[in-house]
């Protein structure tokens, strides 16, 4: 885990400049390593109640938390999932993946949330609401 300055911008990818540049005090400090394992090691099919929400905040690895939970996507109706449209973390997958890769698996966006601007505007990134569409 690539640990930062601030407590809710650590993450399992490196922390990019960008990330320093728009949010000053977030840079690295430090690095430990942590167990990482599909969600499906901790939680099965049958302990899912419906309607269930499946919520992410991983700092740049979801697109890779949703993969190592692809096989009980089934039995959510929703995800909701922080999503940058620019690179805070090396190598991250950006918003567009995130909607193609839930696209194909029977998702929908449906509305954005608490959307981050830098100072001339651009989009950085927001909270994504996806339901299954099936």
């Amino acid at each position: 885990m690539h640990v930062s300055g601030c407590d809710d911008s650590s993450s399992l990818l490196p922390i990019s400049s960008l990330q320093e540049e728009l949010f000053p005090g977030t840079s690295e400090v430090h690095t430990v390593e942590v167990r990482v394992a599909p969600l499906n090691s901790f939680l099965r099919k049958e302990d899912i109640a419906r309607p269930a929400l499946l919520k992410l905040d991983v700092q740049g690895f979801e697109l890779e938390a949703l993969q190592g939970c692809e096989s009980l996507l089934s039995e959510f109706d929703w995800i909701y999932s922080e999503c940058s449209f620019v690179e805070l973390y090396s190598g991250q997958k950006l918003a567009a993946d995130l909607i193609e890769w839930l696209s194909n698996r029977g998702f929908r966006l449906i509305e954005m949330y608490n959307p981050l601007h830098d100072r001339n505007g651009q989009s950085i990134q927001a909270d994504f609401l996806f339901r299954c569409a099936t």
